[in-house]
């Protein structure tokens, strides 16, 4: 009998296999397709590649501001997609690796709950102590007349063209829009971003939001916020997007639609409502160790609709092993940092300035003042900072150069709740961009 079956090995199903291993747990690990999941093979990474080639055009660019003159430099699309997929394969070799390394028993096939203590793979039943649900998610398609045809497509799609767009639609202007279009900006796309909600990036702290809206126009990103994709037609070979925005309808001919409308939980061909495992539209309804309605059986990541992030689905795995270890394991789930990874950064940890109740006190330190930003010619953005009635410092938000990076020493701050007082004493290198996290703290009294 197995310690554990594990349904799906994205970053959620295999770091947690790999975890449970090294904690001398015997394990199985199904995947219906490729370890990695979204995230490895059609989300973070192959995005975060694509995001260096161009984030090296936009260095190229700027060249002249650097003193450094080029008359031309070409792109060369092919080579960016094959070093992309060599990424992921990469990557993928590595997991495949580790878990051979440490035994975990992976299988290939689509997984059937037969009851909490049984799972049925390729006409196998698997007897084990522990099941542990990681299905993932899968796009949230709104259905529109034109939705069939073949330019429009999720963010899997567009990852995988042979040729980029040269007029392309975002809908959808969250993380993955926001992303896809910063980054097919700077690879010669004419990119119109169209968003349901009166400003992009939602969730986000509302000066960071419109800090991005604004440095996304001045890079020429045609942004529609209050805005509907209401069609997609076909005339005369070209393709016409209809968008209703603010009660005016717009026609505009695009090359390409990107549907980044968010994401909805996989229960990928499980029988939840016969196993008697709770859940709704959001996700498979689960306590603080992720165990569902049913004892012994768990669910991680995307598939509790909780926060989908990869990071967060690691951390879920570790906090189910160490329950079925019967071991305290203290993880604040109310402090995960989340990153944008457009132009420029964005990276968010903790509560917004809309979250707060009581007595509060924020404060800025923008980018152009330090000497390092300058130096990168990166003097974009600001760091903000909001601070309790305690002078405890309860959420940060940072948009500028390297904020991806930034965000950690922040999370650290807010975890050990060390107060400002207490922080003004601790040194920053100089010069470096870590500085403007040390002025910002230095700007309460």
């Amino acid at each position: 009998m197995k310690d554990v079956v594990i349904i799906g090995a994205g970053p959620g199903g295999f770091d947690t296999a790999i975890f449970a291993a090294e904690h001398g747990l015997q394990v199985t690990l199904i995947e219906k397709h490729i370890v990695g999941g979204t995230c490895l093979n059609y989300g973070c990474i192959p995005t975060k590649t694509l995001y260096q080639n161009a984030k090296t055009i936009k260095n190229m660019t700027e060249l002249s501001t650097l003193g450094v003159n080029v008359d031309n430099f070409t792109v060369d699309y092919e080579q960016i997609k094959n070093r992309k997929e060599s990424i992921v394969s990469n990557q993928v070799k590595n997991i495949l690796t580790s878990l051979k390394k440490l035994n975990v028993n992976l299988i290939e096939g689509e997984a059937k709950i037969i009851n909490k203590n049984e799972v049925m793979v390729n006409d196998e039943i698997i007897k084990t102590k522990n099941i542990i649900i990681a299905t993932g998610s899968t796009p949230r398609i709104f259905p529109f007349p034109g939705s069939d045809l073949e330019i429009v497509n999720d963010s899997k799609g567009i990852l995988s063209l042979d040729t980029f767009p040269k007029k392309m639609i975002v809908v959808g202007a969250g993380v993955i829009g926001s992303e896809i279009a910063t980054i097919f900006n700077y690879f010669d796309s004419e990119i119109t971003l169209v968003e349901y909600m009166d400003e992009i990036l939602p969730p986000l702290d509302k000066d960071i939001k419109k800090r991005a809206k604004n440095l996304y126009k001045r890079q020429g990103i045609n942004i529609l916020t209050s805005s509907t994709l209401k069609e997609v037609k076909e005339e005369d070979g070209k393709y016409i997007a209809i968008i209703e925005s603010k009660g005016k309808l717009k026609e505009i001919e695009t090359d390409y639609v990107l549907l980044a409308t968010g994401r909805k939980p996989s229960f990928g061909n499980l029988d939840l409502d016969g196993l008697g495992i709770e859940y709704d539209q959001k996700g498979i309804k689960v306590n603080n160790n992720f165990m569902t309605s049913i004892d012994g059986v768990y669910a991680i990541g995307d598939v509790t609709g909780i926060l989908m992030l990869a990071h967060k689905a690691t951390y879920d795995g570790y906090k189910t092993i160490s329950h079925i270890l019967n071991k305290k394991m203290d993880i604040n789930f109310d402090l995960v940092p989340s990153v944008v990874f457009s132009f420029p950064e964005i990276a968010s940890i903790g509560k917004t300035e809309d979250e707060m109740n009581g007595e509060y006190k924020t404060n800025k330190y923008l980018y152009k003042t330090n000497a390092k930003a300058e130096a990168m010619n990166e003097t974009d953005g600001f760091i903000k900072m909001i601070v309790d009635e305690d002078n405890i410092l309860v959420g940060a938000h940072i948009i500028g150069a390297h904020a991806a990076d930034l965000i950690h020493e922040l999370s650290t701050i807010i975890y050990k709740k060390i107060t400002i007082n207490e922080y003004k004493n601790i040194i920053h290198a100089h010069p470096t961009l870590s500085e403007i996290i040390g002025e910002c703290i230095k700007g309460f009294h």
